[in-house]
């Protein structure tokens, strides 16, 4: 009973450092997660690469295992351009240039890799991303604090497995979108499984993410 107590404290701090403060929250994953733990953000149809969105140029930074965009790009490659849009951060940011589109249709874009111009194509698929704590705390480490934090939220309830060492926590928050300017708000579970020492061993969630999207003027449609 103790064990689980301390476990769902460590879950609400883990929630509350998550929307207030990046220091906070690097301090509570480095100390809770466990070293052999993943994080796993949630599944999305894409391409399976990682940039960083606040730098000018699109160069990635991580290719997601299992993803289309295996065998096809390469940590370090620099988008030029998608389907004859210059990759710049102007298009990126006021929509000319989007990587959303259904799944199985076929993008082309030019990247440079070491110096020369590359042709490369591929479909958009199912990601499954995961994260090992480095690279968690590497993702946090490299954003940029003075953009953390909810405009407003809330922990609605916390549930506990004690069986299976889970923590469950329903969370509603409000953000502003950066590139539109849009406040949208959800719900979000965020569960939690602890080995028997109380270290995180996975963290996932699950959110509206169609909620989210509508609310900020797009809709899905065919």
């Amino acid at each position: 009973m103790k064990a689980m107590t301390s476990n769902i404290e460590t879950a609400k701090s883990w929630v509350d450092a998550s929307y207030t403060d990046k220091d906070s929250f690097l301090a509570v994953v480095k100390k809770h997660m466990s070293d052999d733990g993943f994080n796993y953000p949630g599944r999305f149809i894409g391409f399976g690469f990682i940039f960083n969105p606040s730098n000018d140029q699109m160069v990635v930074n991580r290719v997601i295992e299992n993803s289309p965009a295996v065998g096809v790009l390469q940590e370090g490659d620099t988008f030029v351009s998608v389907e004859g849009v210059p990759a710049t951060r102007e298009n990126r940011e006021n929509g000319v240039l989007s990587f959303a589109g259904l799944p199985g249709k076929p993008v082309k874009a030019v990247v440079n890799r070491d110096g020369e111009n590359v042709n490369v194509s591929f479909e958009r698929g199912l990601v499954s991303p995961r994260y090992n704590k480095a690279q968690v705390v590497n993702n946090i480490e490299s954003s940029d604090a003075e953009d953390w934090g909810a405009d407003e939220y809330r922990i609605i309830e916390v549930a506990a497995n004690r069986k299976n060492n889970v923590v469950y926590a329903w969370t509603w928050h409000k953000f502003t979108d950066d590139i539109t300017g849009l406040q949208f708000e959800e719900n979000q579970v965020t569960r939690f499984q602890f080995d028997d020492s109380g270290q995180v061993i996975a963290r996932g969630d699950m959110s509206e993410e169609a909620l989210v999207q509508s609310q900020l003027g797009f809709k899905v449609s065919r």
